[in-house]
């Protein structure tokens, strides 16, 4: 066998090695996760898990409009910029943290006007306190998966993500326990800091420093401010609109239907998040073994299409046809009002392997155009007919 095969063919095989190691978090933190959210709803009422579940949504949505989508400029660069690689890690964090905290606590501030039912349910004191440490922090944890897939290190990713998850359940016993109102945002945030700070330690200290020694200035490419910029802007753009039909629609729902069918969708989209979570994470392998080489970016995307279709095609129609019982879990209510929403989520995951796939490869050769109008289109259409479809359809519109 050729010298150039062999190597493609070990390329090829790291690449669905580590798109199945994120695919198994993906996993394994959506069937924890599952049970969090089991013992959350019997262990809190439907408008409480309604309210904690809409500012966490809504934490996720600021946290990942303030981190500018530096994600996808970690992922994209970090394999090839050698020894700066610290430098351009620090520097992301810094800025997304930032300006983090500061649209985390604009959001608090202002959240008598726009939010008036989370600040009824825990005080406005605790609602500043939780999103100016929240939101930041949640840009963070972010940001560190895709840290450690473009080290090639997503191996960890799922053993990061169970401890965070079992970390959650922990504290939301003791939150039970205690009867707090805002027991299901202190379980999160809890867990999100102690992980945060265990695994950036270990990258920052350790990890970053041991692969730019390895790898040498040899096969570090340059990398300027202008190419970075105009990718992160194309990137974050299309990223904003996604995030804002993803994470906007809960709070959405809290303002168009109730606190008691926000807590239904939070739900439903909980677990529809854990399909949409498989071509993301074989997207972003791909993205970090493909980005010293934009030439094979076409049949790294046929190879991502085929092999989370594999997976999405029979999850998701046994997702959709179990959602009654799978809600019945959670309670009645959830089971009576969301199942049809289900259904149709889980559906939805199947053509969303397409447009992941599309928005990877672009990445890859940085195809700006792409990166803004794939999810910008989608974002607009979902909106668009939820805002129109809520009234006579409920969630099941949505």
């Amino acid at each position: 066998m050729p010298v150039d095969e062999r190597l493609g063919r070990a390329r090829l095989h790291a690449v669905h090695r580590d798109g199945l190691a994120l695919v198994l978090s993906s996993g394994l933190t959506s069937a924890v996760g599952l049970l969090y959210w089991v013992l959350a709803a019997r262990l809190f009422a439907p408008t409480v898990v309604g309210v904690n579940s809409v500012a966490l949504s809504t934490m996720m949505l600021l946290g990942g409009l303030a981190h500018l989508n530096l994600t996808q400029a970690l992922l994209r660069f970090v394999p090839v910029v050698g020894p700066r690689t610290r430098r351009l890690v620090l520097t992301c964090y810094g800025v997304a943290a930032t300006l983090a905290a500061l649209v985390g606590l604009g959001y608090a501030v202002g959240a008598p006007r726009w939010a008036p039912e989370m600040v009824d349910a825990v005080g406005h004191g605790p609602l500043l306190l939780f999103f100016a440490v929240a939101t930041p922090l949640w840009a963070v944890f972010t940001m560190q998966d895709y840290l450690l897939t473009g080290l090639k290190r997503a191996a960890v990713v799922p053993v990061e993500n169970l401890v965070f998850a079992l970390l959650k359940i922990a504290l939301l016993g003791v939150a039970a326990w205690y009867a707090m109102a805002g027991g299901i945002v202190a379980s999160w945030v809890v867990s999100t800091a102690l992980v945060v700070v265990a695994v950036n330690a270990w990258l920052v200290l350790r990890v970053i420093p041991e692969g730019a020694s390895a790898r040498g200035e040899a096969v570090a490419v340059p990398i300027r401010f202008a190419p970075v910029a105009r990718f992160v802007r194309s990137d974050y753009a299309g990223a904003t609109l996604w995030q804002l039909a993803v994470n906007g629609l809960p709070a959405l729902v809290l303002a168009r239907l109730g606190a008691a069918e926000a807590a239904v969708y939070g739900i439903v989209w909980t677990i529809t998040m854990a399909l949409y979570l498989v071509p993301s994470g074989i997207g972003q392998s791909m993205v970090a073994h493909t980005a010293d080489d934009p030439l094979r970016a076409d049949a790294a995307r046929r190879a991502m299409v085929r092999r989370s279709l594999v997976l999405m095609v029979p999850a998701a129609a046994v997702l959709a046809a179990g959602a009654y019982p799978v809600l019945w879990l959670f309670g009645e209510h959830y089971a009576e009002r969301g199942s049809w929403a289900l259904s149709l989520a889980a559906l939805s995951a199947i053509p969303q392997v397409i447009t992941a796939s599309v928005v990877a490869q672009a990445r890859v050769q940085q195809r700006m155009r792409v990166l803004v109008a794939v999810p910008g289109a989608t974002a607009v259409a979902v909106l668009t007919c939820a805002w129109l479809l809520m009234p006579p359809l409920g969630i099941t519109g949505v």
